[in-house]
Order: structure tokens, then C-alpha cells, then sequence
């Protein structure tokens, strides 16, 4: 019995099946980039912040790109519509702030547009305590009703 599963095991490394793929899943709502800036000019032209570290009383910004999101046609245009809520926690998830709809980004395209990318800002107050927060990033589909949560740590020093 020992030998015939050994000649079965080689003889199945020997002689492989193919194997076929399911379709792709597509991903929704997603991130494609979200980095930490000094500054933006443009798209893919900023200065990075690899470290989420921003004095007080100066202006961080945050760069993203997002995938995953729904586009309507209507008439000849393709249109997309976004709402982006920023807050910032402690560490432990004590929530010190909250503003909905910090960018409400409505685009209208000639094709179906694969991605979009935006940046939002905070201006870090000048008494703001020192220390290591959670920024709390909610991106809204509005066609699709889908909802993206992201968390990123921030230090403001």
C-alpha cells in the first residue's frame, strides 16, 4: 500500500494537471497611494513625508490616489463623486476631532477614469500638544455607497 501512494505521489509530480484561475476579483473602494507630505503642487508632484511628522503651526498634507470607486455615465461624460472626512485620535482612540466633508469632489471624464487623486491639509495649531496621534481617513462613494476607513499614525512635534 506504502508503495503504490509513493508511485501515485511521483507519478502526480511527473505529470502536473493544470490548474485554471478564477476570475479576477476586483478590489472596491482602495487607496492605490496615501503618503504623508510637506507640500503638493500637482499630481504625483509633491515633496513626501515618509514620516507623518509636521511642526506645529504649520500645514500637513496628505497625498491619494484612490481606486475602486463608481462612475455613472450620463449623457457622453463619465462622472465620479467622493466625500472625504478627516479626524484625529490618540493612540488609544479618544477622538479630539472631527470635520465631514473636507473635500467633496464630484469630476466628470470623457472616458471612465481608472483612478483620481486628491490632497487634503490640516492646518496643526500652534498650542497643539506634542505627540504621536492617529489621523482617521474616510473616503464616501456617493454613487456606490461604499465607505473607506484608513488610519495612518501622524506626530506633531
Amino acid at each position: 500500500m506504502l508503495v503504490l501512494l509513493t508511485i501515485c505521489i511521483f507519478l502526480s509530480l511527473l505529470c502536473p494537471q493544470p490548474v485554471w484561475a478564477g476570475e479576477e476579483s476586483v478590489p472596491g473602494l482602495h487607496l492605490a497611494k496615501a503618503e504623508w507630505a510637506c507640500e503638493v503642487r500637482g499630481e504625483d508632484d509633491y515633496d513626501p513625508n515618509p514620516e507623518g511628522r509636521f511642526p506645529r503651526g504649520q500645514r500637513g498634507y496628505a497625498y491619494l490616489v484612490v481606486e475602486g470607486f463608481q462612475v455613472d455615465r450620463l449623457g457622453e461624460y463619465y462622472v465620479l463623486q467622493l466625500n472625504v472626512d478627516v479626524a484625529l485620535e490618540t493612540r488609544r482612540g479618544l477622538r479630539l476631532f472631527t470635520q465631514k466633508d473636507v473635500l467633496e469632489l464630484e469630476e466628470w471624464y470623457l472616458e471612465p477614469p481608472a483612478n483620481t487623486w486628491f490632497y487634503i491639509y490640516v492646518d496643526v495649531p500652534w498650542w497643539a500638544p506634542r505627540g504621536t496621534y492617529v489621523a482617521v481617513i474616510t473616503v464616501r462613494d456617493v454613487l456606490a455607497g461604499s465607505v473607506l476607513e484608513e488610519k495612518r499614525e501622524v506626530v506633531v512635534y
